[in-house]
């Protein structure tokens, strides 16, 4: 080859790769969200953990347990539920906040947590609503007021009696500070002028048990994490719920408002969540699978035999209204009670 040859030749080959880069560089944003797309249709590919704040054999299991099966056989993968209690739920939720957002970590959470600990905590390391991608809403229990079924206190009007005679001497069990029981527990004092002592638990099951051993007066929680230990077939003699009408699991027991505490009617609502900034396929088929295993015959009876009530099939931002509706209206209660973490 003579150097004229040789030197368009390797004009050319350079002209090649240039062209050759210039279509790869064009390609690849292409590529990209060619890949992007698959990457989440593909979720999950591996265990999904549930992270519980709260103890094990609370209301969250409940709920949970009913469903792992189905969201097994639809998503392919385990729902692996991982405790991590304390502060009233709000570690839990501070753990999920901080994870990747890629659908492997997942909250299962509540009111105290995402709506009570916004103006309960200082310096809490989330934001209740917007740390999180709201995915489905499970439903909602009224807070039960329960006590021994040894002891003398027979109704709300007795408690408060006997609390009015002690002031201090008697004690409420929560799944913690910052727990919507534990609030309600506070309002229910305010508005019965009844002075009753807190004593905070990592979660329903603690609370359950030092009730059991009478080392609290009562419990005021989660009535679905107690349903199983009313009387007849239990030790728990239930005084009150604070729903707006009786619970349909427990249809013997008055609410606070019947009783004449109309301002006493609160609802501890439970909720499918992740971190902030979740694609949005994700969350949908998350979504999807939720509400498809709460419409299985199986998971309604469960359910319903809980007292769980339906808070319909919200959309993510249905959900993130809700949370944040909730926690403007928890905040001026926290104030005016005066109730502080310890």
């Amino acid at each position: 080859m003579n150097r004229s040859a040789h030197h368009r030749a390797q004009h050319r080959s350079a002209g090649q790769s240039i062209a050759v880069a210039k279509v790869s560089a064009a390609l690849l944003p292409i590529l990209l969200l060619a890949v992007s797309p698959a990457s989440a249709q593909s979720w999950p590919v591996k265990p999904i953990r549930l992270i519980s704040p709260f103890v094990a054999g609370g209301a969250i299991d409940l709920i949970v347990r009913p469903m792992q099966p189905l969201y097994e056989k639809s998503l392919g993968q385990p729902v692996v539920i991982e405790y991590r209690p304390g502060a009233g739920g709000s570690i839990g939720a501070a753990i999920v906040a901080k994870e990747r957002p890629d659908g492997y970590t997942l909250l299962a959470t509540t009111t105290g947590p995402n709506a009570v600990a916004q103006s309960l905590i200082p310096d809490l390391p989330y934001h209740g609503a917007k740390s999180f991608s709201w995915i489905a809403a499970w439903g909602g229990f009224p807070i039960l007021i329960a006590v021994h079924n040894q002891t003398p206190l027979k109704s709300v009007k007795d408690m408060i009696e006997a609390a009015r005679a002690k002031p201090g001497a008697l004690t409420f069990g929560t799944s913690g500070i910052g727990s919507v029981g534990h609030l309600a527990g506070v309002l229910v004092g305010m508005e019965t002028r009844a002075d009753i002592s807190h004593v905070g638990f990592k979660g329903a099951g603690d609370a359950q048990r030092s009730l059991l051993g009478q080392e609290i007066t009562m419990l005021i929680n989660t009535l679905g994490a107690h349903i199983a230990q009313l009387e007849p077939k239990g030790p728990f003699r239930a005084l009150a719920v604070t729903s707006a009408q009786r619970a349909s699991a427990a249809p013997q027991v008055p609410t606070m408002a019947e009783l004449g505490f109309p301002n006493v009617t609160i609802t501890n609502w439970f909720m499918l969540a992740g971190p902030a900034g979740m694609p949005a396929d994700i969350v949908k088929r998350a979504a999807d699978a939720t509400y498809a295993a709460m419409r299985d015959p199986t998971v309604r009876a469960a359910h319903a035999q809980i007292g769980l009530e339906s808070l319909g099939e919200m959309t993510p931002q249905q959900m993130f209204t809700f949370v944040s509706n909730e926690a403007d209206r928890w905040a001026p209660v926290v104030k005016a009670s005066g109730a502080k973490p310890q």
